[in-house]
């Protein structure tokens, strides 16, 4: 197993000095101490969580119930996160995943997705996105946090085939993850390539999209459109950027997450929300999901 090489707690205060304040920081671990149904935080965790949103405390203790219990609770996209599973193999064969090696000159982190296998039958949603965020966690305890998050899914390859294999469980759950739980800034969700059957695509996922997410969503039929959001240059080489090949940044993201493999399994075994101690009752899993 290889050690997740988490980020400097010294530089995250560093880096955001005169908006991440140690003593917002500390209140927030109280809370949590407070709520004996939450697992142990991290202190980077806590940083992520508060730089997430804004560093208005109320909101990010309502981040950590969702990430922790939803993650507990959504068996869809958490009850099976290991690379010895054969959907988690096709899976890699299925998606590639490339995390941008350049920032934006915003300072966004670039994240492009692409399905490259057009074989509709290998095509498993739920197994998709848990890959994705298997990379992501990796990605977010050893960057730490950064401006703010732009994903780019170059549809080039999907298909009418591929339609049925939407299930509108797996989005919502996706959907409401993004938006509720995620320590992120996400500032943009750009569809490049857009297949034709968009239209049919947003009508699904239209009524689990809150109004800020659906104002950062941009479908772009050809690359170029793209560029104004993220730099061409930023791009990889097979995308006339100056980065490297799509293909080695994603053998790289994800050699380096079955690496930490076994560390993300330990890590969803401690990180668990134990409800029989939960104090509160009235957000349970069951109205969690109803707030669409």
């Amino acid at each position: 197993m290889k050690a997740v090489q988490f980020a400097s707690v010294e530089e995250q205060f560093q880096k955001y000095a005169g908006e991440l304040h140690a003593s917002d920081v500390r209140k927030l671990e109280e809370w949590v101490k407070g709520q004996p149904h939450l697992p142990p935080v991290s202190e980077l965790e806590l940083i992520l969580f508060l730089h997430s949103n804004y560093y208005d405390l109320e909101a990010a203790q309502r981040t950590i119930e969702c990430y922790y219990t939803f993650r507990t609770s959504c068996k869809n996209l958490f009850g099976s996160r290991s690379f010895e599973k054969g959907t988690i193999q096709m899976a890699m064969d299925v998606l590639d995943l490339a995390i941008l090696p350049d920032l934006t000159p915003e300072g966004y982190r670039v994240l492009l997705a692409k399905v490259v296998d057009p074989d509709a039958s290998k095509f498993n949603l739920a197994s998709l996105l848990t890959l994705a965020i298997m990379c992501i966690d990796i990605q977010l305890w050893q960057e730490g946090c950064n401006n703010g998050s732009i994903l780019i899914i170059d549809m080039d390859g999907i298909h009418l085939g591929h339609l049925p294999k939407l299930g509108i469980f797996t989005l919502k759950d996706l959907l409401y993850f993004i938006q509720e739980g995620l320590p992120i800034r996400l500032k943009g969700l750009h569809l490049a390539n857009v297949v034709p059957f968009i239209d049919r695509i947003m009508t699904m996922i239209r009524p689990f999209m809150k109004k800020e997410l659906l104002e950062m969503l941009h479908l772009h039929t050809t690359m170029p459109t793209l560029y104004p959001y993220v730099p061409q240059r930023i791009l990889p080489v097979d995308y006339g950027g100056m980065a490297r090949p799509r293909k080695v940044l994603r053998d790289e993201l994800y050699n380096h997450t079955m690496e930490c493999g076994e560390f993300l399994a330990n890590y969803d075994q401690v990180k668990r929300v134990d409800e029989t101690k939960r104090i509160v009752k009235s957000r349970t899993i069951g109205n969690l999901f109803g707030l669409f």
